[in-house]
């Protein structure tokens, strides 16, 4: 994870909180949410031992980051609940965290707050939170590496959305007209438009269908482009 993305994580963490981060890996946010004195309390996790004992040793080495506690455990089998405020999980496909919180999901409720960063996937992330019993407070997205990325933060409660659009793109960002998350419907209009162009090329009937689905998606796309603009 880049320092971009790492910080909108952050910015959605409340202050003195207890903060499980789940799949840490090295350790960044932890030692960033340390560091800053954001976190009174964090555990880290990650279900490879030997993933975790980077951290380790970089806790070893330091004797500031005291308040971060180390925790060999896949998803959040080993974690109780009530036991953190914040469930942090990122960098992983949406279908991934959804199984992370399908698999322990009265540990997830527990929480006050959940904040998924999913490289994929999302529609389906967001329609697991609705159907059971989460609300989404907050949405950030951004883009890093030249890679499109979107954060979700949410709480207990009930919510659902009436379009396909705002599970997939976000109902979130879509009102407040996120600049990133415009550019990249630029960027899917730009790719099926490309890809129209050469499957023409080919003059292949048998390829009709398939033209015919890129057009649909194309005037899909710019509907919810439409609705950023207005």
């Amino acid at each position: 994870m880049q320092q971009y993305r790492l910080i909108k994580i952050i910015n959605m963490i409340e202050n003195n909180s207890i903060v499980a981060d789940i799949g840490t890996d090295h350790g960044l946010i932890p030692i960033f949410l340390s560091e800053k004195n954001i976190a009174k309390k964090i555990i880290a996790s990650d279900i490879s031992e030997k993933s975790l004992y980077k951290l380790i040793e970089k806790l070893n080495n330091s004797y500031l980051l005291d308040n971060i506690e180390t925790r060999v455990s896949d998803g959040l089998g080993k974690y109780k609940p009530f036991e953190m405020d914040t469930i942090v999980i990122s960098g992983m496909g949406g279908l991934l965290i959804t199984d992370i919180l399908k698999k322990d999901l009265t540990i997830a409720k527990s929480a006050n707050n959940l904040i998924l960063q999913a490289n994929n996937s999302l529609y389906e992330l967001r329609k697991f939170l609705h159907e059971n019993g989460f609300k989404i407070i907050e949405e950030d997205d951004l883009f890093e590496n030249d890679k499109y990325y979107q954060i979700i933060k949410t709480e207990v409660g009930l919510e659902k959305y009436e379009n396909k659009y705002e599970y997939e793109f976000g109902k979130l960002l879509i009102e407040k007209k996120s600049k990133s998350l415009y550019e990249q419907l630029n960027r899917l209009i730009k790719i099926n438009s490309n890809l129209i162009e050469d499957l023409k090329e080919i003059k292949n009937p048998n390829l009709k269908d398939r033209i015919t689905e890129l057009e649909e998606e194309i005037l899909y796309y710019s509907k919810v482009r439409g609705l950023i603009e207005d």
